[in-house]
């Protein structure tokens, strides 16, 4: 269908889609890499990219083949280096289909699976005591590559154990909380820490590592600061700072609700 036409050139209805889908691609790529030295090493290749095409059309042949053994490499290259963000990508496309939001719809209403009121409690006392704590709630994944880095637990999730196992003279309680489901799967495990620039100094190796675990899998993530007391959750790669009970409870049951299905296998 032909929307209109400049001099020979049509413009037609499947090109306003065309060219929306790219801009629509283009943002979103941009906001995921956005903050990260993934936009450097891309304004970096761009710059390249140019530089090929320049030296293709000045017929510098030589220079031109060099090139172009660094482009048909650097596309394994990319693969390699932007893997984490490929799959923040993927999992937010995947998270944002209309049958996972009716999923979670037909799940919220069948009921939740842990007794939230557990961690809701032990997360406040932490907080009122100031002891530092990182709970991985995990999401599609059970994440056992994660688990091995730490200490087996497979226990049933309660508030004491919660509190034992983050007390500042418990062995366990450096390092992060696996829970799956209705189960604390892993404790004293060690997290990726993101390599984003743009993190506030005043945030520790908690706080980085929690990011650096939500940048990489769809898990939910709770921080409680041992310098401030506050709470915070890291999802998606972005950090919810001084947050709420009754907000860290919302998103408890989002989450659950979302990957109900993987935590119940």
């Amino acid at each position: 269908m032909e929307i209109f036409q400049i001099g020979f050139l049509k413009f037609r209805l499947v090109d306003l889609v065309d060219i929306l889908a790219v801009t629509f691609l283009i943002y979103g790529l941009y906001n995921l890499l956005k903050g990260s030295l993934a936009i450097r090493i891309i304004s970096a290749i761009a710059g390249i990219f140019m530089l090929w095409k320049i030296v293709g059309l000045l017929g510098l042949n030589l220079l031109k083949t060099v090139l172009d053994q660094f482009l048909s490499a650097g596309t394994i290259a990319l693969v390699i280096l932007f893997a984490p963000e490929i799959r923040r990508f993927l999992l937010i496309i995947g998270k944002n289909t209309f049958l996972d939001r009716l999923r979670v719809q037909l799940s919220t209403d069948s009921g939740m699976m842990i007794n939230f009121n557990d961690v809701l409690e032990a997360v406040m006392r932490m907080s009122e005591t100031k002891t530092g704590a990182i709970l991985v709630f995990t999401g599609s994944s059970e994440m056992k590559i994660l688990q091995s880095t730490g200490d087996v637990i497979n226990a049933e999730l309660n508030e004491r154990l919660i509190m034992s196992i983050f007390h500042k003279n418990s062995p366990l309680h450096d390092g992060a909380m696996i829970i799956h489901g209705n189960r604390i799967v892993a404790a004293r495990c060690v997290l990726p820490v993101t390599d984003n620039p743009h993190i506030p100094a005043e945030l520790g190796m908690r706080h980085r590592a929690s990011i650096g675990i939500s940048e990489s899998s769809d898990a939910l993530v709770v921080i409680v600061s041992e310098e401030t007391g506050h709470v915070s959750v890291a999802l998606n790669g972005i950090l919810h700072r001084k947050v709420r009970m009754n907000e860290l409870k919302e998103m408890l049951e989002s989450h659950y609700a979302r990957h109900k299905n993987a935590m119940s296998a």
